[in-house]
């Protein structure tokens, strides 16, 4: 979202018409703790083709581009991701590096996240960290 500060006064911000933008994305960002193995980027928009691609096959960036009506994390969007992104990208990573297939990924409770038994494929799940711990970490 743009930042809420800018340079201008507060009667302009309070002018008629004056509406505050709430363009967004949101991107999925994952990597292992040494960080050698970085899953590929997901970036989640509101448009199925933004302006910003407009001449672009959006199919072709270094990205993996989902939609959702409020560019926001949904659990949908995330276990589609879990299934068809990390889990093959942790696959392909363990196997090139001769390791047995395990896999473990640890995130923080959120609204927005399914539950464990829906995030699971062979040996590799996910945990999730008790609430409040996040800000410790």
């Amino acid at each position: 979202m743009l930042p809420t500060k800018i340079l201008a006064s507060r009667k302009e911000a309070a002018a008629p018409g004056y509406k505050r933008s709430k363009d967004r994305v949101t991107v999925y960002l994952c990597s292992n703790a040494a960080g050698t193995h970085k899953v590929p980027v997901m970036l989640n928009g509101k448009s199925v083709k933004p302006r910003a691609f407009k001449n672009i096959n959006v199919k072709s960036l270094p990205v993996h581009y989902r939609t959702s009506k409020t560019a926001w994390m949904n659990q949908e969007l995330f276990i589609e991701w879990f299934h068809s992104e990390f889990v093959p990208s942790v696959k392909k990573h363990l196997k090139s590096q001769k390791l047995p297939i395990k896999a473990l990924l640890v995130l923080d409770t959120a609204p927005s996240r399914p539950s464990e038994e829906e995030l699971k494929d062979g040996n590799i799940h996910a945990v999730f960290l008790p609430p409040n711990v996040t800000a410790l970490i």
